[in-house]
């Protein structure tokens, strides 16, 4: 039985997170991070909840076999390697790690790359890496970029996107985000994308797909990025700012609402009146702008004004010309190896930071529960 939702039930979950809702829009004063952190809270505990039993019925292994206590780390001698997610063990630890996130991460859709990120020292998880295809609308990396509509839809194909990247404890604590972001330029990434994609065959168009990777996108999880700030490798890939997000998205819904928005999308598609939505809800989007406008309730509720940071994150210092066609050939950046990008971070960041705090020593693995 379809479980469908009612107007109130939207307008009382918005403000229970605290936005204000008049004329159809939406407003959140004072958006401090961590204000944005206990907006995105009951979206957080409710994924948490839904994971309830892989959390269960997994994690002490988890935190056994893969997370570090402090102790357990030597900063300096900090060597990553890039583990890309195959089998299902793999495939839980990095569901897990993601239920940690401050704000809701998605799966990612479409092209995806998956990667732990391990310290070959002590076999524990410094981190994770998710890409995935990029959303085609955002329109400071457009502008960033500089193409025009007919090369965006020919050559969107040439980035991915970073949906989830970071550190974990206690490498968090050591800048290992700026460790993990910096491996996200590195050249495996890059060949491992070609030996995915390169002479794929698009689904919807059928066209085959004979270019390389030119960059990775992101966004900051909380307006500036502290993490990605200032991350430049020298002879190789940089952390570019591209602009700011239009503060438009679902994760307002995320909370247990969406569920029941798409059991009310799949009715009125089956009712046969959103012809136009065609066989299947294509995304989250599509489904809730439907429900709000059966409901009579602006569509600008999908507008939350939260903006966060762009960034563009090259392969080659031609990467601009190679995305827009006028070069045929990606000159790759010369310092591009994991070996290469580390030692440049754990120089310039990590033993720095180490030498003015040491509190990472005193975590341990059991802190990162989430059943605590």
């Amino acid at each position: 039985m379809l479980n469908k939702i009612t107007k109130k039930e939207i307008l009382d979950t918005l403000k229970r997170q605290g936005f204000q809702h008049k004329n159809g829009h939406l407003n959140f004063r004072n958006p401090t991070k961590e204000r944005l952190r206990k907006l995105n809270s009951m979206a957080r505990n409710h994924i948490i909840l839904k994971n309830k039993k892989l959390i269960e019925k997994n994690e002490k292994s988890l935190l056994y076999d893969f997370i570090a206590d402090g102790s357990d780390i030597n900063p300096s001698e900090i060597a990553p390697k890039l583990i890309t997610v195959k089998s299902e063990e793999q495939s839980t630890l990095f569901r897990w790690v993601k239920l940690h996130w401050s704000i809701p991460i998605s799966a990612g859709y479409g092209r995806r790359l998956r990667y732990l990120v391990m310290d070959k020292n002590n076999d524990k998880l410094i981190g994770i890496i998710g890409l995935a295809d990029p959303v085609y609308a955002l329109k400071d990396r457009d502008s960033c970029i500089g193409w025009d509509n007919q090369t965006k839809a020919t050559n969107l194909k040439c980035l991915m996107d970073g949906f989830v990247i970071g550190a974990v404890p206690p490498y968090n604590s050591v800048l290992g985000g700026k460790l993990v972001a910096s491996l996200v330029g590195s050249k495996r990434i890059y060949n491992d994308f070609r030996n995915k994609y390169f002479g794929s065959r698009a689904i919807i168009s059928g066209r085959i797909f004979k270019k390389n990777i030119a960059a990775i996108t992101t966004t900051s999880a909380y307006g500036r990025s502290s993490m990605y700030d200032r991350i430049k490798i020298p002879g190789g890939t940089e952390y570019i700012h591209a602009g700011w997000t239009g503060g438009s998205g679902e994760f307002q819904f995320m909370n247990g609402m969406y569920e029941k928005l798409y059991d009310s999308a799949t009715a009125l598609e089956v009712g046969g009146k959103r012809k136009e939505w065609g066989t299947g809800i294509r995304n989250r989007r599509v489904a809730v702008k439907g429900v709000l406008k059966d409901l009579g309730l602006s569509q600008d509720l999908l507008y939350h004004g939260i903006k966060r940071e762009i960034f563009i994150i090259p392969f080659g210092n031609n990467w601009k010309e190679y995305i827009l066609g006028q070069d045929k050939r990606l000159r790759l950046f010369k310092k591009n190896g994991v070996d290469d990008i580390s030692e440049y971070i754990i120089n310039r960041w990590i033993i720095k930071r180490v030498e003015r705090d040491q509190s990472y020593l005193s975590f341990k693995k059991e802190q990162y529960s989430l059943l605590n």
